[in-house]
């Protein structure tokens, strides 16, 4: 398994062996920059659209094994039958986009790590997991995207929507066991 130069939060300093240490790598207006978090600070902070890697043979993302975005959060794009929202949420989609490297695998990278999604309030609480909706009826069904066992494969591009209960106060979303966050606004 590959290795990278530097790794984030203490989620990843405590993973197994199996687990992806996650790329500190940002995009900086044309440039590469790589940074390095605090021991024990949490996860890398990213904005809507950045990549994150996992699983990355060296600083930039050009040799790893997965990188990835959420490019958007948005309402649902339609009627949904059945019951609200729990109280105090907002059913919303994630957008992510998935791009697997030649050393992907499945047992070493499964998509959940990907579509997966906690919520962090803006008193910094993380709350429970906000798992995929099981009844997609909120995304076109060509989009939906995060059951956590997609079978994916090395060298392809994935997207889609992963269709989750967002809570109200809600101003970032984790995912990846913690290893990345993404500030909502």
């Amino acid at each position: 398994m590959a290795f990278l130069t530097s790794c984030s939060s203490k989620a990843a300093e405590e993973q197994p062996t199996n687990r992806p240490k996650a790329s500190s790598v940002e995009l900086a207006d044309a440039e590469t920059t790589t940074t390095t978090p605090p021991p024990n600070k949490g996860p890398i902070a990213k904005r809507l659209g950045d990549l994150a890697g996992a699983d990355c043979a060296d600083t930039s993302f050009d040799n790893c094994a997965m990188t990835f975005t959420i490019t958007k959060v948005t309402d649902c794009t339609g009627g949904y039958p059945g019951d609200a929202p729990p109280t105090g949420t907002t059913r919303k989609l994630v957008w992510v986009e998935i791009q697997t490297g030649p050393s992907y695998t499945l047992t070493d990278l499964p998509s959940y790590l990907v579509t997966r999604f906690a919520a962090i309030n803006a008193a910094g609480v993380t709350g429970g997991d906000l798992n995929p909706s099981s009844r997609w009826e909120c995304a076109p069904t060509q989009s939906s995207i995060g059951f956590g066992d997609e079978n994916w494969l090395p060298n392809k591009k994935y997207a889609g929507a992963v269709e989750i209960y967002l809570p109200d106060d809600a101003v970032k979303i984790t995912n990846g066991d913690g290893f990345w966050e993404w500030a909502l606004q």
